[in-house]
């Protein structure tokens, strides 16, 4: 199986050279990355403006976008061959719940469903940071590859807690999690009155009812999420159809 492994944490990401590093010894593995942090960039693609490309050997290639810019390179340019999977991590802390939606690392499976691939992305539980554990994530990413048979009919966002093996409690199959974001700015103001704001922090809350992905994680379980693009509200829509006639 040929995999193309990339994340939003960038290309010397632990994470995602610790992956490589055990699936590679099992699957042929491809490494097209961003060449800096892109957390947070959803699914933002480079257009009209030239992506500059950097071999750093034969199965590894930065660059300058995003990852969705990364997996259609991967898919389309020719730069390695075709590949069965994609797999975006791991990434330096959490995508629970809404988070799917500005995840860079999510943008990435997401990017290879669009385009027809299956596609996962994996992420653990830490905050923002490197995980003492990656190599037992990457072991259990192993042996998910080895043991499923992947569609283009769905992608899978994978939690993993920031625990020891001999810690998690098993593996969940989760729904997404309900999360609210209370953002904080700063605000600064230039001698000619211009008015500046930066997203300096902030918290989240998360709904964790069970059997979501929030809970799942909290309590020490590993969270699969099967995950699907079409927003459409079929609740709504029958509804109006019904009155319509």
């Amino acid at each position: 199986m040929k995999i193309l492994l990339t994340n939003d944490d960038g290309i010397n990401a632990e994470g995602l050279q610790s992956l490589n590093t055990i699936l590679k010894s099992e699957f042929e593995t491809y490494i097209i990355a961003p060449d800096r942090e892109r957390s947070a960039c959803s699914n933002i693609f480079t257009m009209r403006d030239e992506l500059h490309v950097k071999k750093i050997n034969s199965h590894t290639w930065s660059v300058n976008g995003f990852p969705a810019d990364c997996v259609s390179l991967g898919l389309h340019s020719g730069i390695i061959p075709e590949v069965d999977l994609v797999i975006s991590g791991i990434n330096h802390g959490p995508n629970l719940g809404d988070d799917i939606h500005f995840s860079g690392t999510v943008a990435g499976a997401r990017t290879a469903f669009i385009f027809g691939k299956p596609g996962i992305a994996v992420s653990v539980n830490t905050d923002h940071r490197p995980s003492q554990f990656f190599h037992e994530i990457g072991d259990f990413i192993t042996r998910f590859v080895q043991n499923n048979r992947f569609s283009d009919k769905k992608y899978y966002n994978i939690n993993y807690p920031d625990l020891p093996s001999d810690q998690i409690k098993g593996v969940k199959y989760t729904f997404l999690s309900k999360r609210y974001y209370r953002d904080r700015y700063i605000i600064n103001q230039d001698s000619s009155e211009n008015e500046y704001r930066m997203l300096l922090d902030g918290r989240i809350e998360t709904r964790e009812e069970r059997d979501s992905d929030g809970h799942a994680i909290e309590n020490g379980y590993i969270s699969i999420t099967p995950m699907m693009i079409d927003c459409t509200d079929y609740t709504e829509l029958e509804l109006i159809n019904d009155r319509n006639g």
